[in-house]
């Protein structure tokens, strides 16, 4: 009973005091905020992007994992050293190595839009880096994405010639008919191999949505601070819960 007659007590002492507890918060904002201005350097955020919408009248119905693993793919691709070397070289800059540029660029998915973001402390550095990646990694999808239609193609073609042969046993057509279907009378080995050329040279990727073309990045004229958000939220409630050990360390002293 004493332990929840103290419980009480204090819980009637927080609706007291509510008002000292955002108080607290904001006052634990406000320092988070300027210790932020103070740490963080200020940089210059610049963004190209590409929109990326399911073709559902092509693929059917797909869960919401399987919608994030066929855009997941994609992202995946344009984060490889195939894309992300050749960019780092289109930059033409000594001073900036795959390290820098992965540290300073990041992809972010908000719905059907991609954004290739850079930041940089030069804000034409920054454009010339998310518009680089962004070209390259369009150039790359354009050919993965090619090369994803031929696979099902080609294998739709090898699904049918097998599907073909399992029926020659039993009625018509004969195996030997069957062979018509293949493309420029090409052997089932060989098909079998332009097949798994290619899926190697599709990526990963599969057919059943459409790309945009690139939005370049304008150059950005404002600087920003990363994570300062984050930083006052944090702030805040490390201001809120230290108001709070403080109304209970006074409820203790006070009986």
């Amino acid at each position: 009973m004493k332990h929840f007659s103290l419980t009480t007590n204090f819980s009637e002492r927080i609706f007291q005091f509510w008002w000292l507890l955002l108080i607290g918060g904001f006052i634990g904002g406000i320092i988070a905020f300027i210790t932020a201005f103070i740490l963080i350097s200020p940089v210059y955020l610049a963004e190209a992007k590409m929109s990326i919408v399911i073709n559902f009248k092509e693929v059917g119905h797909l869960s919401q994992y399987e919608q994030d693993q066929m855009i997941g793919n994609v992202i995946n691709l344009f984060e490889t050293n195939e894309i992300v070397e050749p960019t780092v070289a289109l930059i033409n800059d000594d001073n900036v190595s795959i390290t820098e540029f992965r540290n300073s660029c990041f992809i972010e998915r908000q719905v059907n839009t991609l954004f290739f973001r850079c930041v940089s402390n030069n804000s034409s550095l920054s454009q010339k880096w998310a518009n680089n990646w962004a070209k390259n990694a369009y150039e790359k999808l354009s050919e993965a994405y090619g090369h994803a239609l031929m696979y099902e193609k080609l294998k739709r073609v090898q699904d049918t010639y097998e599907s073909c042969v399992e029926r020659s046993y039993f009625v018509f057509p004969t195996s030997a008919d069957c062979q018509k279907i293949l493309p420029d009378q090409t052997s089932l080995e060989q098909l079998a191999d332009e097949i798994e050329y290619e899926r190697l040279l599709s990526k990963n990727i599969f057919p059943g949505f459409k790309f945009s073309e690139i939005i370049l990045a304008e150059q950005p004229q404002k600087i920003v601070r990363n994570n300062t958000n984050a930083f006052v939220l944090s702030g805040s409630l490390f201001g809120f819960l230290l108001t709070l050990g403080f109304l209970y360390t006074k409820k203790n002293e006070s009986k």
